[in-house]
């Protein structure tokens, strides 16, 4: 090994040089700049500090959410009070998207229940769907979503109700998950 014939004085002053780059040579920061222009380095993203775009998102909201016919309008998409499930900031591509939900207690009658990721303000094209006569039924889904809004993207869990005779409709342990596939 040449690193054996080094007394420990040598070894380190070459720790101490290696480790202060301000030390090199000015022909040697030209060298080293010029080099890694034309031989650029592969650096893993993760190692990126603040990199983001390859990322899995989840998002959980416990929160028990009971609507009725006061509350707002059925069959159309609208949001709960306690927002979310919601992620934003996505760049533009293509991702995996999981959701799922439980269908709570407080649910009674006939009421159908659903819940889908919106994009960027849109009603869902994909949803979950349950039924509030078989309460505590955990139900999810997933699918493919392509996002493009100049790398300022949301998808944000919507819901949608009918309550079919029933008096209340309720949502509970709302998820998602996301994850940037191209």
């Amino acid at each position: 090994m040449a690193g054996a014939d080094l007394s420990p004085e040598q070894r380190d002053q070459i720790d101490d040089f290696l480790g202060s780059p301000l030390k090199y040579p000015p022909e040697f920061k030209n060298w080293l700049s010029d080099w890694l222009s034309h031989n650029i380095p592969d650096i893993p993203v993760s190692q990126l500090l603040g990199y983001k775009g390859t990322l899995a998102h989840n998002q959980i909201v416990n929160d028990a959410e009971s609507v009725d016919s006061s509350w707002g309008p059925e069959r159309t998409w609208i949001d709960l009070p306690s927002e979310g499930p919601v992620v934003s900031g996505l760049a533009d591509g293509t991702y995996f998207v999981a959701w799922g939900l439980k269908c709570g207690r407080g649910g009674t009658g006939g009421a159908t229940c659903r819940m889908g990721p919106g994009v960027n303000g849109e009603d869902p094209s994909w949803y979950t769907e349950f039924q509030a006569t078989d309460p505590d039924a955990p139900v999810w889904r997933a699918a493919v979503l392509t996002v493009a809004n100049d790398d300022n993207n949301e998808i944000r869990a919507l819901y949608y109700y009918d309550l079919g005779g029933g008096a209340t409709a309720q949502f509970e342990q709302r998820w998602m998950t996301v994850l940037r596939i191209t």
